[in-house]
Order: structure tokens, then sequence, then C-alpha cells
């Protein structure tokens, strides 16, 4: 059976579930990781005339939109979006029950956005956070614009 995997900042692959690996784990993860880094169609009011509004080919309404919505400042409205949208992502996966989102990060921090998320697939229970970082980028012309560093750690 394969898995995905986070191999470093932004990136996933596919590997094989080792014989002694926990394959409900694995199935867990794969599936969140799936609902959360697959990037949904963009709406035409939130990218640039002509740019590509991305969506995967098999359904471009699967996943979130939460490459599109880093490209804002990191505002409580932005907040709110990121935390609808994993929300809805994980609840409209097939296998997913008991989905919670809940901020973690200080009010006071307006340069950071931690959640936690937890919940069960396929009878398999995690918890992990998420963790993005407003971080000002030469490229990026808002120096407001924040930069998602994807940090999930799952709890045994």
């Amino acid at each position: 059976m394969l898995k995905l995997v986070q191999t470093e900042y932004g990136h996933f692959d596919l590997a094989v579930i080792e014989a002694t690996e926990d394959t409900g784990k694995a199935r867990a993860k794969t599936a969140v990781y799936a609902a959360l880094f697959t990037d949904q169609i963009a709406p035409e009011d939130r990218v640039e005339d002509g740019e590509n509004r991305r969506g995967w080919w098999f359904d471009e309404n699967l996943g979130t939109g939460l490459w599109y919505v880093r490209r804002q400042a990191l505002t409580e409205s932005a907040k709110r979006e990121t935390m609808r949208m994993i929300r809805e992502a994980l609840v409209n996966t097939e296998g997913m029950t008991d989905i919670a989102v809940t901020e973690l990060s200080d009010q006071r921090n307006v340069s950071l956005l931690v959640l936690d998320i937890r919940g069960a697939y396929d009878g398999v229970n995690f918890y992990t956070e998420f963790k993005s970082n407003l971080i000002p980028r030469a490229q990026v012309p808002l120096s407001n614009t924040w930069d998602v560093q994807w940090d999930i750690e799952w709890a045994d």
C-alpha cells in the first residue's frame, strides 16, 4: 500500500507503507495530507487575470484554497478563512469524522497562526498542529504576505 509522506518544506512524495508501520495511522496521514494540500481551483476574483487558477484535473473542487489564501495579509479574516477551509476539506473527505479545528495562536502575535486539528479517519484518531508564519519575502510585492511553513507533527 502507498502513502503520502512530507519530504521537505511543502513537498510530498509517495512511499510504500513498511510492514512494521501502523497502517491505520499511515492511511490517516495520507488522507489529511491529500485533503489539505491538494490545490482547489481558485475563484476567478482571487487570482490575477490570466493567472493559473490551479485545481486538480480529477475534481477541481477537492482540496483547499490555502495556496491562494496565503497570498493575502495574515488578518483575522484570513485566519478564519484558513480554519474554515481546513475544516471543510477534512469533513468532506470520506472516512473522516469528529473533525475539530481550534486556533492556538497567541492573539497578540499577528505573524503566526497555529491550529490544533483533531479527528478520526476510519476509526483511527489523529491530532496534528498546523503552523504558518508571516514572513516578508523580497519577491512578494506586499511585505505582509504570509508564507506557510508546513509544520505538521503527528501525535502517537
